[in-house]
């Protein structure tokens, strides 16, 4: 008993002393929640940055919120928050309106537009900045850098308005917004105002991005809205995970960035940042649909498969002979090399479609049945490459190598060519139920 509840203390001083755990404590809570209601609603609105590839855009209102926010702070006399999100959420409307006009009434193009006002916007709040009176105090350094420690309880209950409402329009307005991201046309000739939506989601995004300034500031703030929505991108076709995945990594982002700051002393808004990095970095090499490792394994396996199937219908074509000399000699003949021919021909013995008979491999009648459907594929092919593309018959043989794995086409293709009985070279096509075959391929 005594053991028990002496481990139990040292377990409990162990949590109170790391320093992973600081930011969960009394002493930071506010400021981490707060951290996470931004990433969440960056996450959230950074799904549709993405889809519409409006990424430069999300820079944009970055900066260009800057003005909107000094001109609050001038009428207002102070940094409260609510005056600062009405000054930021003029200044992002004005900011995608702006964009627009000068996209549709000029020349340039919408990348060039969108670069031509963040830049005047924010270059005009620099020099409101710089107009200020002496003796006031703005801090643009947290403004550009963030700084997540200086939360304060009006920034959290701000959020804490800001977040559930981004959700909640999302969820009201989802399959709007929806068509809207992946085809604007329809959505205009189904009588949705497209310019109303973009507008919506201008004046959200626009919203989060000042109530997540402290967080990570005006430069980092744009990693949080495109991050975690391009990581959730990375792992889901469906629109509806990709912003719920989006949210929550968006929110651990957050929060294991500020456990990360407090351990390494990292600046807490590049610390939040570089954690939403390694999760996109996961996503993409660790995606089972879409990631680099899976592909490359569904690439090896698709080279084996391939492998295994010429060796059999080289087997097929000429018959049992030793290991070492198909390895060596009439395998390598046909194009195929000799490391793969031996583990080729390892799985086809593991897998009972050859067999060891007499000292010489021979195929089993299970690899005979595929062998045929191979040579039956091949033949087929080279027949449809002659008569409906039109290519010489010399030259359709590497052409049918690749594509006789397309074992799917092949039934379709028999029927477009009518079901004929040879190819352009006059060898016999086997049938589907393998009577027919000719093994050397020459006219019998």
């Amino acid at each position: 008993m005594m053991d028990t509840l002496f481990a139990q203390i040292q377990i409990d001083s162990l949590l109170a002393n790391s320093a992973w755990l600081e930011p969960w404590g009394k002493r930071w809570i506010d400021e981490t929640v707060c951290s996470m209601l931004v990433g969440t609603a960056c996450g959230v609105l950074g799904c549709f940055v993405v889809l519409r590839r409006m990424a430069m855009i999300g820079d944009a209102l970055s900066h260009a919120v800057l003005p909107g926010v000094v001109v609050a702070f001038i009428l207002s006399g102070s940094t409260g928050a609510l005056g600062l999100l009405f000054g930021a959420l003029v200044a992002g409307v004005v900011t995608a309106v702006l964009i627009n006009l000068v996209g549709r009434f000029t020349r340039t193009k919408e990348d060039s537009a969108i670069g031509i006002v963040f830049t005047a916007l924010f270059a005009l709040g620099i020099i409101l900045i710089s107009a200020l009176p002496r003796g006031t105090h703005f801090d643009l350094r947290c403004f550009l850098f963030g700084d997540p420690l200086a939360v304060g309880k009006s920034d959290l209950w701000m959020m804490a308005i800001i977040c559930p409402s981004v959700i909640g329009v999302v969820a009201l307005m989802y399959h709007r917004l929806k068509i809207v991201s992946f085809d604007p046309l329809v959505a205009a000739a189904m009588g949705i105002s497209v310019a109303a939506a973009h507008y919506l989601l201008m004046g959200m995004l626009s919203a989060t991005i000042v109530a997540g300034l402290k967080t990570t500031g005006v430069i980092l703030v744009v990693a949080m809205v495109i991050t975690p929505a391009s990581a959730a991108y990375q792992l889901t076709n469906r629109f509806a995970i990709m912003l719920i995945l989006a949210g929550l990594f968006g929110a651990i982002s957050a929060g294991a960035g500020m456990s990360v700051a407090f351990v390494t002393n990292w600046p807490t808004g590049p610390a939040m940042v570089l954690v939403a990095a390694l999760i996109f970095l996961v996503s993409v090499l660790g995606s089972p649909a879409n990631g680099v490792v899976f592909h490359q394994i569904r690439q090896r396996r698709l080279a084996q498969h391939v492998a295994n199937e010429d060796v059999l219908k080289a087997m097929y074509l000429h018959g049992p002979a030793p290991m070492r000399d198909l390895a060596s000699q009439t395998l390598p003949r046909m194009g195929l090399r000799r490391r793969a021919i031996r583990s080729a021909l390892r799985r086809l013995k593991r897998e009972g479609l050859i067999a060891l008979r007499d000292g010489s491999l021979a195929l089993t009648d299970d690899g005979r049945t595929h062998a045929e459907k191979l040579v039956r594929a091949h033949r087929l092919w080279e027949s449809y490459l002659v008569d409906q593309v039109g290519l010489d018959p010399a030259v359709v043989h590497a052409e049918a190598e690749r594509l006789e794995h397309a074992h799917g086409l092949t039934e379709q293709i028999d029927v477009t060519m009518g079901h004929r009985a040879r190819d352009p070279h006059g060898s016999v096509i086997p049938r589907q139920d393998g009577d027919g075959s000719n093994r050397g391929g020459a006219v019998p």
